[in-house]
């Protein structure tokens, strides 16, 4: 396997150079030989290893995992030269067992994570590289128009992973938790994933104003979606009802505009996945009614991934999601699996607090004087263009 045969150069030169502290980005081809001859590690001299014969390591070499056997081979240059590559030339055909190398490898990788859909490591310094909004229309990323198109990109557009975010997807989510893991005051990756300011756009008859923040709270990932629509009447709360477009993404398991009975009701969650949302309504003078809808997932820790909770179901089948659109039980975007009922009683949950001040909860705190005026100048621009 080529990519497996560029790892192990890449992984051996980054052995020679004592004192470098430089990451390699493994998705590459390796650079051209230094120059110069670097310096090759004495640990075997300091090891007991060096007076154990070849046919024993051979031995404890077959005894191992072939993960661990290889990983044992490229512990040193001398050792692999010993061992020769017959164990590395029976993993790279299994898929299985290249995914455990790479996770052994990953363990002396700080800046790399294992992606177990392209098989690779993804270097964080290439984060915007894994996530599709990075090849989206808009997009002013170029970097990487010419390389390969991940698989783990393509996987999470399958997986409908728009539902939830059209900022990052399931690689950034692993590279930012391990990130945190290894150092908790290094934000750069969250940065990312983060709104730097509200977004505003137009959706028909309606304006919506909205931002998207992540945090690490306890070493689990939560993101939290912010937003507020506003119709061309904003004559009453009304607009917003069904038929209404006006819609948001809760979870595959909550109908959004089966949740607006639920209208002021505080914060609720659903019983099947991290979620939690509540919807409000609020009058403005000059701006007339608005509706605030505050959602809040947890993604889970580095040793316990939540991620696959949030995307529909892919196992129902197309009978049964036409059926239940049909039905009235299931929204056409998400495409879920017919839900039982999927509301609990409303409670109180840390999920929500790890942004908000329960005591003080305010709905409206994305419509600050700043993004109010802004929404002021995008609705009298649109609206006087659309008439």
């Amino acid at each position: 396997m080529d990519y497996l045969q560029k790892l192990v150069l890449l992984f051996r030169k980054r052995e020679r150079s004592v004192g470098s502290s430089r990451p390699v980005e493994s998705s590459r081809p390796a650079e051209s030989a230094v120059s110069a001859e670097l310096a090759k590690p004495a640990a075997l001299s300091f090891s007991i290893l060096k007076n154990v014969p070849v046919e024993i390591l051979s031995d404890i070499m077959d005894f191992l995992p072939l993960e661990s056997a290889v990983a044992f081979s490229l512990s040193c240059m001398h050792l692999g030269r010993l061992l020769g590559t017959q164990h590395f030339s029976r993993i790279s055909t299994s898929a299985e067992g290249t995914l455990a190398l790479l996770n052994l490898l990953a363990l002396d990788l700080p800046d790399q994570v294992v992606c177990s859909v392209c098989k690779r490591l993804h270097h964080m310094q290439n984060l915007l590289r894994y996530n599709c909004i990075t090849y989206g229309t808009c997009s002013t990323t170029r970097a990487y128009t010419s390389l390969r198109f991940p698989a783990c990109v393509t996987r999470d557009r399958d997986n409908e992973t728009w539902i939830i975010t059209e900022r990052f997807g399931e690689t950034a989510v692993n590279m930012v938790l391990k990130r945190y893991h290894q150092n908790p005051e290094d934000r750069e990756l969250l940065k990312f994933m983060s709104h730097h300011k509200a977004k505003i756009t137009n959706w028909g008859k309606y304006l919506r104003q909205w931002r998207e923040e992540c945090r690490i709270v306890q070493g689990h990932l939560v993101h939290r979606v912010q937003s507020v629509f506003i119709s061309r009447e904003c004559s009453s709360t009304a607009d917003f009802k069904p038929p209404s477009t006006a819609s948001e993404n809760i979870c595959p398991h909550i109908r959004f505009q089966t949740s607006l009975k639920y209208i002021g009701s505080g914060v609720r969650r659903c019983c099947k996945c991290p979620t939690e949302y509540r919807i409000d309504f609020k009058f403005f003078e000059g701006l007339g009614w608005a509706r605030f809808f505050t959602r809040w997932k947890d993604f889970g820790s580095e040793g316990e991934s939540l991620w696959a909770q949030h995307l529909p179901s892919r196992a129902t089948s197309t009978v049964k999601i036409f059926r239940a659109i049909l039905d009235g039980q299931v929204s056409v975007q998400t495409t879920a699996e017919v839900p039982s009922q999927l509301e609990v009683q409303h409670q109180e949950w840390d999920l929500s607090s790890a942004f908000e001040d329960s005591k003080d909860f305010k709905f409206d705190s994305l419509l600050t004087a700043e993004n109010k005026a802004e929404l002021f100048r995008f609705r009298k621009w649109y609206w006087r263009k659309v008439t």
